[in-house]
């Protein structure tokens, strides 16, 4: 009986061998279902979700009850929001809002979706910084960064920038001036590509991949968008605008990277663009802004110069700028330096514990209400899905917005809505 035990168990044995799963061919590169992608990430939803966002509201009570019955389901989270397609106000659940499908799949790779993995390590570090940043918001006046935290930061806002569906689509469709094809027909043929889609994928994962500071001088990733991340790094600073008590800040499609600024043409058909700042809500009362180097304080004639020479001034001319304070781990007097928070600059010392000081920067309500104007005004005619948390503000809001001479989207049937 115990010989026959032990034949059973080797046969059973060789029926079911240990193999590693990484081992296994792939019989298809092809996921099964279609894979969905938040191109505003899912963390930052989160924080205008109603089960997490303590706040009274005005409205009426059906849409009261309404609202109720869904904050009281902690295991699904929801948004407030209105959808210009139905022109409806209603609530969606974070999971099926703000997504893209099948954004990184790559057919050339056995991990077809390879590019998500390595952009949830970059997004992991990224959603600590903002958590922190939203957390001492809320009771501090201040928040201290290291500098390899900023860097990671400063990179997400950059990949999340680059990785928009206009963006993929403008490669995949390969809408581009006639001297840009020429560029990237030449790296297409140099590095093996088969298209101009996969010059969009390489780029994004050698960024991943890539030391932040290396970046600027990896020939792997095309040079005009290699050149776009050294511009932001070097031309842009980080400022921390925070509402008031009675504002928020609204989330609409194009609501994490958003720019103002200017847009226009060089000679025939060469698209033009010039931004001042660059916008990401992080939170109905946070928005991270990346500003031009011209808004340090001090630099007022050379905003000047710059915006005389565009044709164009800011309208966030007059709202405040203030640059973080840098204390460097080799020089504790390093700090008067006003450019020395840009990763890229000449300062032979900085070392990624370098600490940066944001203060959180009070705006007035004009100014919040600038900001969601020009969220507001840069959608598409039928896609808006915009988040909220207040009904009556967002009445406020609209109201605002149709007074300005300058904005070109109609939402009257918003405010119609919102009573």
């Amino acid at each position: 009986m115990a010989n026959k035990k032990k034949t059973k168990q080797k046969k059973k044995a060789k029926q079911n061998p240990l193999v590693s799963p990484l081992e296994v061919p792939l019989e298809s590169p092809i996921p099964d279902k279609e894979q969905k992608h938040h191109y505003i990430p899912r963390f930052i939803l989160r924080n205008f979700a109603i089960n997490n966002y303590e706040r009274k509201f005005v409205m009426s009570p059906n849409y009261q009850h309404q609202v109720l019955s869904y904050k009281n389901n902690k295991y699904y989270l929801h948004l407030q929001t209105y959808n210009r397609a139905d022109n409806q106000l209603g609530v969606s659940l974070i999971k099926d809002t703000y997504e893209y499908e099948n954004m990184y799949i790559d057919l050339n790779n056995e991990q077809v979706m390879h590019i998500e993995k390595e952009l949830s390590v970059l997004e992991r570090k990224a959603s600590k910084v903002i958590r922190d940043i939203i957390e001492k918001s809320q009771n501090e006046c201040q928040i201290s960064l290291l500098r390899k935290d900023l860097n990671n930061l400063r990179k997400f806002l950059f990949i999340m920038d680059y990785r928009k569906p206009h963006r993929c689509s403008q490669f995949s469709k390969e809408k581009f001036d006639y001297p840009t094809w020429l560029k990237i027909k030449e790296f297409i043929q140099q590095y093996n590509l088969q298209n101009a889609r996969e010059v969009w994928l390489q780029n994004i994962i050698q960024i991943l991949k890539t030391p932040h500071k290396e970046v600027k001088d990896n020939p792997l990733v095309f040079e005009i968008d290699r050149d776009e991340y050294k511009q932001r790094m070097v031309d842009y600073y980080l400022v921390i605008w925070q509402a008031g008590e009675s504002d928020e800040f609204l989330m609409t499609n194009n609501g994490f990277g958003i720019f103002e600024g200017v847009t226009g043409e060089f000679g025939k058909g060469l698209p033009f663009q010039f931004a001042y700042h660059c916008f990401y809500v992080i939170s109905p009362k946070l928005v991270l802004v990346l500003c031009h180097t011209s808004f340090r304080e001090g630099l007022k004639f050379n905003r000047y110069i710059l915006q005389e020479t565009m044709f164009n001034r800011s309208i966030f001319d007059n709202a405040p700028h203030p640059p973080a304070t840098p204390n460097y781990v080799s020089d504790a007097h390093s700090s008067n330096n006003p450019y020395s928070d840009m990763p890229f600059d000449s300062v032979q010392r900085r070392d990624d514990n370098d600490i940066f000081i944001f203060p959180f920067t009070k705006i007035t309500s004009s100014t919040v209400h600038l900001v969601n104007s020009i969220l507001l005004n840069e959608t598409h005619e039928k896609d808006l899905i915009v988040s909220f948390i207040s009904p009556s503000y967002l009445y406020k809001t609209i109201v605002k917005y149709h007074k300005r001479n300058w904005c070109v989207q109609d939402f009257s049937n918003l405010k119609k809505n919102c009573l």
